[in-house]
């Protein structure tokens, strides 16, 4: 009862965002506060941003979902807007008479997954993590291509879930150098769907852009867990490091060193001295925080639209390095890949007799007979068929067919003879790749043959796009294929 109540509701959200995530918009009115934050940030034209803007404060001129938020972001000179809960990415020109424009430049459709989403840039590629809609957390990340403007997947090892509201507690860091993103925790749906319940789950995460791979860093330090559990807690990016606001106390952590510590009370002063300067007073106003390099900015909108701000700088002498403690208890890896990998190992490890005993028992015979005639090679051949699963076999006649024909078997296809073409991407993935690694195993072993007997070969219009076919070599030897 409970779907049949929210399906409804669902088509319809998704008919609407869909219909607003086609619009075009190459032009928008910015007001003078959006105008003036601009020509803040424009200043400077070294140092990265990424921050969240509330879209009822700071809008540019779009059409905003309703408590949704915007993503500013700054790489070098060039300055972007996306809106949080759609594909739209729009790039900030400024025009003659310092005025500013946005123009658009995606060709995507509103995929309603990405609100709280988290954006960066990795030296000049923009990606987006996490977010959440449609009653579902994602772990996937996206990166926009300047090729399709549109958001391509970006393939992980594994699903981390995260996302970032005002709700949880959650910081991150982004290392351009190393190509790192780090974060502090990630989240679990619990009994969904049967509940929205989330919990955190109490573990420091990597991902490498480079390698495509997460990695789970070990359990986080309680006294830094206390900190960013706090009602109110900020973060920010500052160079190498994230800083924490906790109340009007500032704490550096440098997740790349596994440190975290305080600033020297003289540092820690000023901050307070010029927070209070800017927000204490009892006229009503809205806030906004970040830094640009090691310069803080703590800017006011006050009710008739004026932007103001206090910023102050922090130096290198400001940090208390007397007192550094881990942001983490690094897992031990070697209990961490056996307990993850226990299957594997076990596997790898049968796999690795088996592959011991026909290697001695080849060397045996090797003196013996060099070559295989036709009828052991038909009769190994024979082994290898009815070692197959119906699905294997499956496999095999359609590559056989399409060599006949002179062509090669697409992903598509293999997808749905393997039942995955419902699946997502990583998962098709990874089942293509276990059944071919365990045919050409079989085939193998039962041969002895040193090429495999699956290959595949990228697609000449699409390079992403991987095309499978049969070892030309082998194709004489597998007449069984024209008896079924």
């Amino acid at each position: 009862m409970k779907f049949a109540i929210i399906r409804p509701l669902f088509l319809f959200l998704l008919v609407g965002n869909v219909a607003l995530g086609q619009s075009v918009t190459t032009n928008s009115s910015i007001n003078e506060t959006e105008g003036a934050l601009l020509d803040l940030i424009s200043n400077d034209t070294i140092n990265p941003l990424h921050i969240k803007l509330d879209g009822e404060v700071f809008n540019f001129g779009l059409q905003v979902l309703t408590n949704s938020k915007i993503s500013l972001l700054k790489n070098k000179k060039e300055i972007y807007i996306q809106l949080l809960g759609t594909g739209r990415l729009y790039q900030v020109k400024k025009e003659q008479k310092g005025r500013y424009r946005l123009e658009r430049i995606d060709s995507t459709f509103f995929n309603g997954a990405n609100f709280n989403a988290i954006n960066f840039f990795m030296n000049d590629t923009l990606f987006q993590y996490g977010g959440d809609g449609y009653w579902h957390i994602r772990g996937y990340l996206t990166y926009f291509s300047n090729k399709t403007h549109e958001w391509e997947l970006y393939n992980a090892n594994r699903l981390v879930i995260a996302f970032e509201d005002n709700n949880n507690n959650l910081v991150y860091h982004i290392d351009s150098k190393k190509r790192n993103l780090f974060i502090s925790n990630s989240f679990l749906q619990v009994d969904f769907p049967a509940s929205l319940n989330v919990e955190s789950i109490d573990s420091v995460y990597q991902f490498n852009t480079t390698s495509h791979e997460w990695t789970n860093l070990g359990q986080t330090n309680p006294q830094l867990k206390a900190i960013i559990e706090t009602k109110g807690a900020l973060h920010y990016q500052m160079n190498a490091f994230s800083i924490i606001q906790n109340k009007l106390e500032l704490i550096w952590a440098n997740f790349d060193n596994n440190t975290f510590g305080k600033f020297k009370d003289r540092t820690n002063g000023e901050f307070k001295e010029n927070w209070l300067s800017i927000y204490s007073n009892n006229t009503k106003y809205n806030s906004l925080q970040f830094f640009l390099g090691n310069t803080l900015y703590l800017i006011k909108i006050s009710p008739e639209n004026k932007l103001s701000y206090n910023s102050f700088e922090i130096t290198n002498d400001a940090f208390d390095l007397s007192n550094q403690q881990p942001i983490y208890i690094p897992t031990n890896k070697l209990l961490q890949l056996i307990s993850h990998h226990t299957i594997d190992i076990f596997l790898y490890f049968v796999l690795g007799l088996i592959i011991i005993t026909i290697v001695l028992f080849w060397l045996k015979k090797r003196n013996k007979k060099t070559e295989l005639n036709q009828e052991v090679s038909h009769i190994l051949n024979n082994h290898f068929f009815e070692s197959l699963t119906v699905i294997e076999k499956e496999l095999i006649e359609v590559l056989f067919e399409h060599h006949l024909k002179g062509g090669l078997i697409t992903t598509k296809q293999i997808n749905k003879i393997i039942g995955v073409q419902n699946k997502d991407v990583m998962t098709q993935n990874k089942n293509r790749s276990d059944y071919f690694l365990k045919i050409n195993q079989k085939f193998k072993f039962a041969t002895h043959k040193e090429l495999p007997l699956i290959i595949k070969t990228r697609d000449g219009l699409d390079k992403r796009q991987f095309n499978y076919g049969l070892q030309e070599a082998y194709i004489s030897e597998l007449t069984f294929l024209k008896k079924k």
